[in-house]
């Protein structure tokens, strides 16, 4: 009797602790715009990886144009470097190897019908994606692009779209990834009012160590100093939460405006 109260009560911690449902094993999908992106929320990908549970990265393009911190000139060997960065990363979180898109890039520094084309080709190859994954919930970015990144914003919004046109809300319910303005203290986040973030994840110590010792793959992007300044600060920041915004639909219609 008290081992079957205790599983009770187990089961009901993880359910309030997390996304509905996350006490049975779930198909878990995160769609990214960049090889890094992930660390949003590596923690949460680890902590349910660790519950049991398969969790699937895609990310749109190989980021072969990012060359904030290497010397390697932007194209396709950066790409690949990239690639393998974000596999390394993804092998130590645990988490399923990341599926690439390989768009080349998603916003109109090339052209506005470049731009157009890699726009239908991401949107086609989501489609086909997500239906092959079958996940049980999407994680992307919200309209803010988590740093307000062009190419975040528009793979969140491409991933809207796309539940949208479908008829998917309810059959792949879609998480935003979420800050209030208080609970990252980095600089150019978006964040929103409490009131609207209404899934909050904690992680332990111990998964958060995991995420930054992934981090470690991105040679490309993060020096040395920027590394550890970003262990120091998270943790020392002990409260070890992310947060997310359940996309909701209200159905029917009306014929003004309320």
């Amino acid at each position: 009797m008290i081992k079957s109260l205790f599983l009770i009560l187990a089961v009901a911690l993880v359910y309030l602790n997390g996304f509905k449902g996350s006490a049975q094993e779930k198909t878990i999908l995160a769609i990214l715009a960049h090889p890094d992106d992930e660390f949003a929320i590596a923690e949460v990908l680890i902590k349910y990886e660790r519950l049991g549970h398969k969790v699937y990265l895609i990310i749109a393009t190989d980021g072969k144009y990012g060359t904030r911190a290497t010397s390697i000139p932007e194209g396709d060997s950066l790409g690949t470097i990239r690639k393998e960065e974000s596999i390394c990363a993804c092998k130590i979180m645990g988490i399923e190897p990341p599926i690439f898109l390989g768009i080349d890039r998603l916003d109109t520094k090339t052209s506005v019908r470049s731009y157009f084309n890699s726009h239908k080709q991401l949107r086609d190859l989501l489609s086909e994606k997500i239906s092959a994954i079958n996940p049980d919930f999407i994680i992307t970015f919200g309209p803010d692009g988590d740093t307000h990144h062009a190419e975040h914003i528009v793979v969140g919004g491409a991933v809207t779209e796309i539940i949208l046109q479908n008829s998917w809300v309810e059959k792949y319910p879609l998480y935003y990834i979420a800050y209030e303005q208080t609970s990252s203290g980095i600089e150019g986040v978006g964040y929103m009012d409490p009131k609207y973030i209404n899934v909050e994840i904690s992680y332990s110590q111990d998964e958060e160590l995991l995420g930054l010792e992934a981090y470690k793959c991105y040679a490309t992007q993060y020096t040395l100093a920027e590394l550890e300044d970003d262990r120091v600060s998270k943790i020392e920041d002990t409260s070890n939460k992310s947060f997310f915004r359940k996309f909701a639909v209200i159905e029917g219609r009306k014929m003004d405006f309320d």
